[in-house]
């Protein structure tokens, strides 16, 4: 199998000769780093944590790159400009949701048909089988899986501060697992009365709750580096 993960961005998208396919098998859920007392602490307080090194990345960097060349050629992207009404700058955004639920059946029958061909649909609803006993620990809830999406940021893409406001789905949660290629990706989450830096790390899993308050930085290309690119595989959950 060609697991390759080499981080060529560059949006190719002629069919891979050989697929990366990702397995399912055993997350990590519990040991000496996953304190879900702390990580329950924490999401009380900010509703968000972030669940150490449960997978390892490299066949899941794999196939989102895969799945991705394949379908970064679709013409939708979630964006939205900033207004400057009565001299403040409304909230703004830019990247790509590469989403089986869309108004478009062309775009979700494709969708489906890659995320199938590289073992995301199964890897997902694996993992989430796996995570939810953890998940409904730290957030009280009792949750179930809807499905999985992928968030795709270039160069200069961003979410702008938002969500505790905004969040009218009170039932709505993700479960996030970002890639970064010739990047350094992060979130932004308000603690403290800042907006501080929750670093990606590949590997981590990410749960976000509603009702808080986050950004998304602009995604930076390194010094000298090639064509930045942060994958973010996000599998949706609800309350029951």
């Amino acid at each position: 199998m060609d697991t390759d993960t080499s981080t060529d961005t560059s949006t190719d998208t002629s069919t891979d000769a050989i697929r990366p396919a990702l397995p399912i098998g055993p997350l990590r859920t519990s040991g000496p780093d996953i304190d879900v007392d702390a990580l329950r602490a924490h999401y009380t307080s900010y509703r968000c944590a972030q669940i150490p090194q449960v997978v390892d990345a490299t066949a899941l960097k794999a196939a989102a790159l895969s799945a991705y060349r394949q379908l970064g050629d679709e013409p939708l992207v979630d964006a939205q400009e900033h207004s400057s009404d009565d001299g403040g700058l409304g909230y703004g955004f830019r990247f790509q949701r590469l989403d089986a639920k869309s108004d478009s059946p062309a775009h979700s029958a494709r969708v489906t048909a890659v995320f199938r061909d590289h073992g995301l649909l199964d890897w997902a609803e694996d993992a989430a089988r796996q995570l939810l006993p953890v998940v409904d620990t730290i957030t009280g809830r009792s949750l179930r899986y809807e499905r999985v999406f992928l968030l795709a940021y270039r160069e200069g893409d961003y979410i702008g501060p938002h969500g505790a406001e905004q969040d009218t789905d009170l039932d709505r949660f993700n479960l996030q697992f970002p890639l970064c290629y010739d990047s350094v990706g992060a979130m932004r989450v308000l603690r403290g009365g800042y907006l501080e830096p929750m670093y990606d790390r590949e590997g981590d899993a990410r749960l976000l709750g509603p009702r808080m308050w986050h950004e998304v930085p602009p995604l930076l290309r390194l010094p000298e580096g090639r064509d930045p690119l942060r994958l973010v595989v996000s599998l949706r959950l609800m309350a029951r």
